[in-house]
């Protein structure tokens, strides 16, 4: 009561000894309802997070618990504009062309909330948390950024290979953002590229039968047929995957369907090859290049594709001398045959000297 006759004392004095006390009062009044609207905001997006939280985690927790066989992967919702569009395309990309690429084995998608931040600390480690609570072999999460070839950034976490959570493998898949880019043989590059991540064999074509590569080679060359809206770096990817696939088939089957193919996007590749190019990649792009001459030698003898094999082949195994690799498999295998020479020396002057 005594503070309420004080507020109106106060009140009577400012209206009668401030100029202008109506309007700030009236300001006054804006402030306080400006302020309990944000903690309003600030009450109503914590309740959301939380509630996001809590969804998050009973669906992590319901797939753990799931029995469906093979293999489970969690795909968060788009961050960005036109995230339900985005999801919706990446989503089907997965379902429909997924199968193709993994071979036929089983696999359970898990839409999990959204995850800001791109490849933050603090994201990363979030989807890591995410995965584990679900014991899923693969995290996918992704970020609209723009209407350009690297418009859609797909961030991933890998368990191939028998990782942990903790250990998982990150990645990152540059694709088109623009509706118009995300084609259905985009879909398939991106379900392709997702694949090889959840089986990084894939990237091996003496991995798998060579059957299935066969396959494999057929799916990416029905890719590689049209104009593909992503980065030059990407189609390099595909272009190499599908010749590794192609040179196996052609050497192993017999079936030279793809060999003519091969060759040609070899060569184009070599000679727009700069010293700035990858190393690694031009070193496999003549390997390739030469195997796949040698086949078609083989069919049709010509000694000038021949000699053309032998150089490429033979500027690959330089190249390949001074691998790190390579150069310590070499000294393993030379200190290994000086100690098998110091036995058989061994043995030689027992038989000639002992007792």
């Amino acid at each position: 009561m005594l503070i309420a006759g004080w507020l109106e004392t106060a009140d009577k004095w400012l209206k009668t000894n401030v100029p202008g006390a109506e309007w700030l009062a009236l300001f006054g009044a804006a402030v306080a309802v400006l302020g309990a609207l944000y903690l309003v905001y600030k009450l109503m997006r914590g309740l959301g997070r939380l509630a996001s939280a809590v969804s998050n985690g009973s669906r992590a927790a319901r797939a753990k618990a799931s029995k469906t066989p093979g293999f489970r992967i969690l795909l968060a919702r788009p961050a960005g504009s036109a995230s339900g569009r985005t999801a919706k395309w990446l989503g089907g990309a997965l379902t429909r062309h997924l199968p193709v690429f993994s071979f036929g084995a089983p696999f359970s998608l898990v839409p999990m909330g959204p995850i800001k931040g791109g490849l933050g600390t603090a994201s990363v480690a979030q989807a890591r948390k995410r995965m584990a609570k679900a014991d899923a072999d693969l995290f996918v999460w992704a970020s609209r950024q723009g209407k350009g070839e690297r418009g859609l950034e797909v961030h991933g976490l890998s368990r191939g290979g028998g990782l942990s959570p903790a250990d998982a493998r990150l990645f990152t898949i540059a694709l088109p953002g623009a509706r118009k880019a995300q084609t259905e043989d985009v879909a398939r590059l991106a379900a392709y590229l997702i694949a090889k991540h959840l089986q990084p064999a894939l990237s091996d074509p003496q991995a798998f039968r060579v059957e299935k590569i066969r396959d494999l080679a057929g799916e990416l060359d029905s890719v590689l047929a049209n104009e593909l809206p992503v980065s030059q770096t990407l189609r390099n990817e595909i272009e190499a995957d599908f010749c590794a696939a192609g040179v196996r088939v052609a050497e192993e089957l017999g079936e030279l369907s793809a060999l003519d193919k091969v060759i040609v996007m070899r060569r184009q590749h070599l000679e727009a090859a700069t010293l700035t190019a990858d190393t690694g990649r031009i070193i496999q792009a003549k390997l390739e290049l030469g195997r796949a001459l040698i086949v078609r030698a083989e069919k049709q003898f010509d000694q000038v594709v021949v000699k053309e094999a032998i150089s490429h082949l033979a500027q690959a195994v330089e190249g390949l001398r001074g691998d790190p690799v390579i150069q310590r498999a070499q000294s393993a295998s030379d200190a290994l045959f000086k100690a098998q020479a110091m036995i058989e020396s061994r043995k030689r002057f027992s038989l000639n000297f002992g007792s």
